[in-house]
């Protein structure tokens, strides 16, 4: 890496602390702190919750399932968009349609405050770890490509995520997430066409890829359709009932807008996954290695690497920085996300049960003071990875299956009038018990541990809740909670958008797009110097550069037109 590359990480990291600062001043009480005020558009609830999905996983897990499998791991992430249509038709509206500041008050209405503890304890910890895994993850890769030691590039991710989340709260974590998404979106449009030239083109991958046992299969011997049918059912429960994304939805003017914010999600997924996982299954094609029935382990250490190796090979000065700066995007956004939700159901359910009468301004302390020191917790948790073993696909394993049950019974909840707290807790606990029995009992050649995870996550807790409304239903039970819930109604989710809430969004909504043309525009200026100067790679790429370039000069263009004419 050169200094130009170090330059773009530095400009990245300074961006978005600069974002936070530019939003402080509009958080004035702890709505704005933790849903924007409700303010937030559709769009860009959609854009932060498609953003909250990734990790370095995408480009070092998935990456790497994309370089040893091919086709495949663009099919798993087509399920997200599968998952996006049940969520948008039946769940989102559900979240934005009750009147409720966070995830964690619908839970104390609905099934009591003894599961907003357990709920939020199980996640404070399940999330902590499973972020703090990712946190070390990206730590991995920036160590590797700068020569930072690891402990310094753990700090150095978690201080400038901390920084700009506790000072801009929900807000920064939308417009970051935003800038995010146009970081990750130059870099991988640029990266395409760049891995299709080195190859020698589009048909000479096809031709070789052809070459490769079931490469462009949509299915592997690991990845089977039946474990891709219950990854699209976990996915469901993941986007409809996890915290960060239950935040989002409540976070804009209308139920009609957090459907529609899910649907983005859903489209972006259709698009996209594709796009992500290209560059891997290129190098494959170009570096062969010794192939899975040869040495499966040297084929999972250089698939993981395969998309920082792919950036090396044809990426100019300055880029590779900014290719970087997309793989810690992904996960200081899952971080971001993380730590803003839990401290809205800490101030709002757990602290601001003690303290009823707390000024907003007290509120909006002890929201930064929580962000603070979960953030701290879980730069702790990355640095203590290595001295778990490292093994990060094991933690991610265990983590999947404590997570996944979490939200499918909170889900339950919002269709069934039946099922109480008590019940709720103990199908999480059996789903738990079960699970990791047969998780650590039943031997691979009888069952995949990928098909017992899942259908412990999915199928388990379904088959279990099922039993329960039953015979609730013959008993002829209904929960109190369940009441309790339709006075927590929001007349005003069906309405539409006053004036002062069309304002209120168009500002932000301006904002994240002047932030998102601002991104692109720097890469545009970075690519212009480097093809004045002669830059060896650049001038060979010249071509792609400047069709490049233009893109990126009409879109902004295109904008400024439009605010001009919008303010004539």
């Amino acid at each position: 890496m050169t200094w130009l590359d170090y330059g773009a990480i530095a400009a990245y990291f300074v961006g978005l602390v600069a974002i936070s600062l530019l939003v402080k001043g509009k958080i004035r009480n702890s709505s704005d702190m933790f849903i924007a005020g409700r303010n937030s558009s559709w769009w860009l609830s959609g854009v932060s919750s498609y953003m909250t999905v990734f990790s370095a996983s995408t480009f070092v897990v998935w990456g790497g399932v994309a370089y040893k499998s091919g086709l495949v791991a663009a099919v798993v992430g087509y399920m997200f968009a599968v998952a996006a249509v049940p969520v948008g038709l039946w769940i989102a509206g559900r979240w934005r349609k009750m009147r409720i500041d966070s995830p964690g008050e619908y839970l104390a209405i609905r099934f009591g405050k003894s599961t907003v503890n357990f709920y939020t304890i199980a996640g404070i910890v399940g999330r902590g770890v499973h972020t703090a895994t990712a946190l070390y993850a990206v730590s991995i890769i920036l160590s590797a490509l700068t020569g930072l030691n690891i402990w310094i590039a753990i700090l150095i991710l978690g201080t400038v995520t901390l920084i700009y989340t506790v000072i801009g709260g929900f807000l920064a974590v939308l417009l970051t997430d935003f800038v995010q998404f146009a970081v990750l979106l130059a870099v991988v449009l640029f990266l395409v066409p760049l891995s299709f030239k080195e190859v020698g083109g589009v048909q000479v991958f096809l031709d070789n890829a052809r070459q490769i046992p079931g490469f462009l299969s949509g299915t592997s011997q690991t990845y089977t359709w039946l474990w891709l049918v219950l990854w699209a059912v976990l996915n469901v429960a993941y986007l409809g009932g996890d915290f960060p994304f239950v935040q989002r939805y409540i976070s804009v003017p209308t139920r009609k807008d957090a459907q529609k914010s899910i649907f983005l999600v859903g489209a972006l997924y259709i698009l996209t996954p594709l796009l992500w996982y290209l560059p891997a299954m290129i190098y494959r094609v170009l570096v062969p290695g010794p192939g899975m029935d040869v040495d499966p382990a040297a084929m999972t250490t250089l698939g993981e690497s395969a998309y920082v190796e792919m950036g090396k090979r044809v990426l100019m000065n300055g880029m590779l920085g900014i290719m970087l700066a997309a793989m810690l995007s992904a996960t200081m956004s899952m971080v971001s996300g993380t730590l803003n939700v839990y401290a809205n159901v800490f101030t709002c359910d757990i602290w601001g049960a003690r303290h009823k009468n707390a000024a907003e301004s007290d509120k909006i302390r002890a929201g930064r003071v929580f962000t603070l020191v979960f953030g701290l917790a879980i730069t702790a948790g990355a640095m203590l990875i290595p001295f778990a073993g490292g093994a990060e696909k094991v933690v991610v394993t265990i983590l999947t299956m404590i997570l996944c049950p979490l939200y499918i019974p909170s889900l339950w909840g919002i269709f069934s009038r039946r099922l109480t707290g008590k019940q709720l807790m103990i199908a999480m606990l059996a789903s738990w018990a079960v699970g990791f029995t047969a998780r650590f009992t039943v031997p691979a050649e009888i069952i995949r541990p990928s098909l017992i995870e899942s259908i412990s996550g999915s199928i388990l807790p379904i088959a279990i809740l099922s039993v329960m409304e039953i015979v609730s239903w013959r008993k002829g039970l209904v929960a109190p909670g369940a009441e309790a819930v339709l006075a927590i109604s929001d007349p005003d989710s069906d309405r539409q958008s006053t004036p002062e809430m069309k304002a209120a969004s168009r500002a932000y909504s301006d904002l994240a797009i002047s932030c998102f043309c601002a991104t692109i525009g720097v890469v545009a200026l970075l690519l212009t110097v480097l093809l004045i100067a002669g830059d060896p790679k650049t001038v060979a790429a010249k071509g792609i550069v400047i069709w490049f370039i233009a893109a990126i000069v009409v879109v902004v263009a295109t904008y400024l037109a439009y605010r001009l004419l919008r303010k004539k």
